[in-house]
């Protein structure tokens, strides 16, 4: 099965891009994603993992991509600096479903948090490492 065709299983809406040979995912299409450091984002998916809520999760360099539900204000509150958004339009290049970049990889039955959901991650992450906040 292709890395595309895995992505559809998993109920994503994907496209191939011929030039790479990558799956792509179109920010903002069906699907938010907020950027955070990895270090930091790892309290993050800790803490929705806890509430079982916990989605999908790409290690892309130094930060984690946590992708969120369609939310028509992508933009993090503006109390947490650690959270950027990535923004509506750009087109993210997906590893294979089992590259070791998935921290938690999209598949059949796993749901896609809210927005407002990691963004209270986010805040409770701060209380298990707040110097990673500071």
């Amino acid at each position: 099965m292709s890395s595309h065709s895995e992505y559809h299983a998993a109920g994503w809406r994907v496209d191939h891009d011929p030039r790479t040979n990558r799956s792509t995912l179109l920010v903002g299409d069906r699907i938010s994603a907020l950027r955070a450091p990895a270090d930091f984002a790892a309290h993050v998916h800790h803490v929705l993992a806890v509430h079982l809520q916990a989605g999908p999760v790409l290690a892309d360099g130094a930060d984690w991509v946590l992708f969120t539900q369609l939310s028509p204000h992508p933009e993090p509150p503006s109390d947490l600096p650690e959270l950027a958004a990535v923004p509506a339009g750009t087109r993210l290049a997906l590893p294979p479903l089992n590259d070791p970049r998935w921290i938690n990889p999209p598949r059949m039955g796993l749901a896609v948090p809210a927005h407002q959901v990691v963004c209270s991650a986010t805040r409770r992450a701060r209380l298990v490492a707040p110097l990673a906040a500071a």
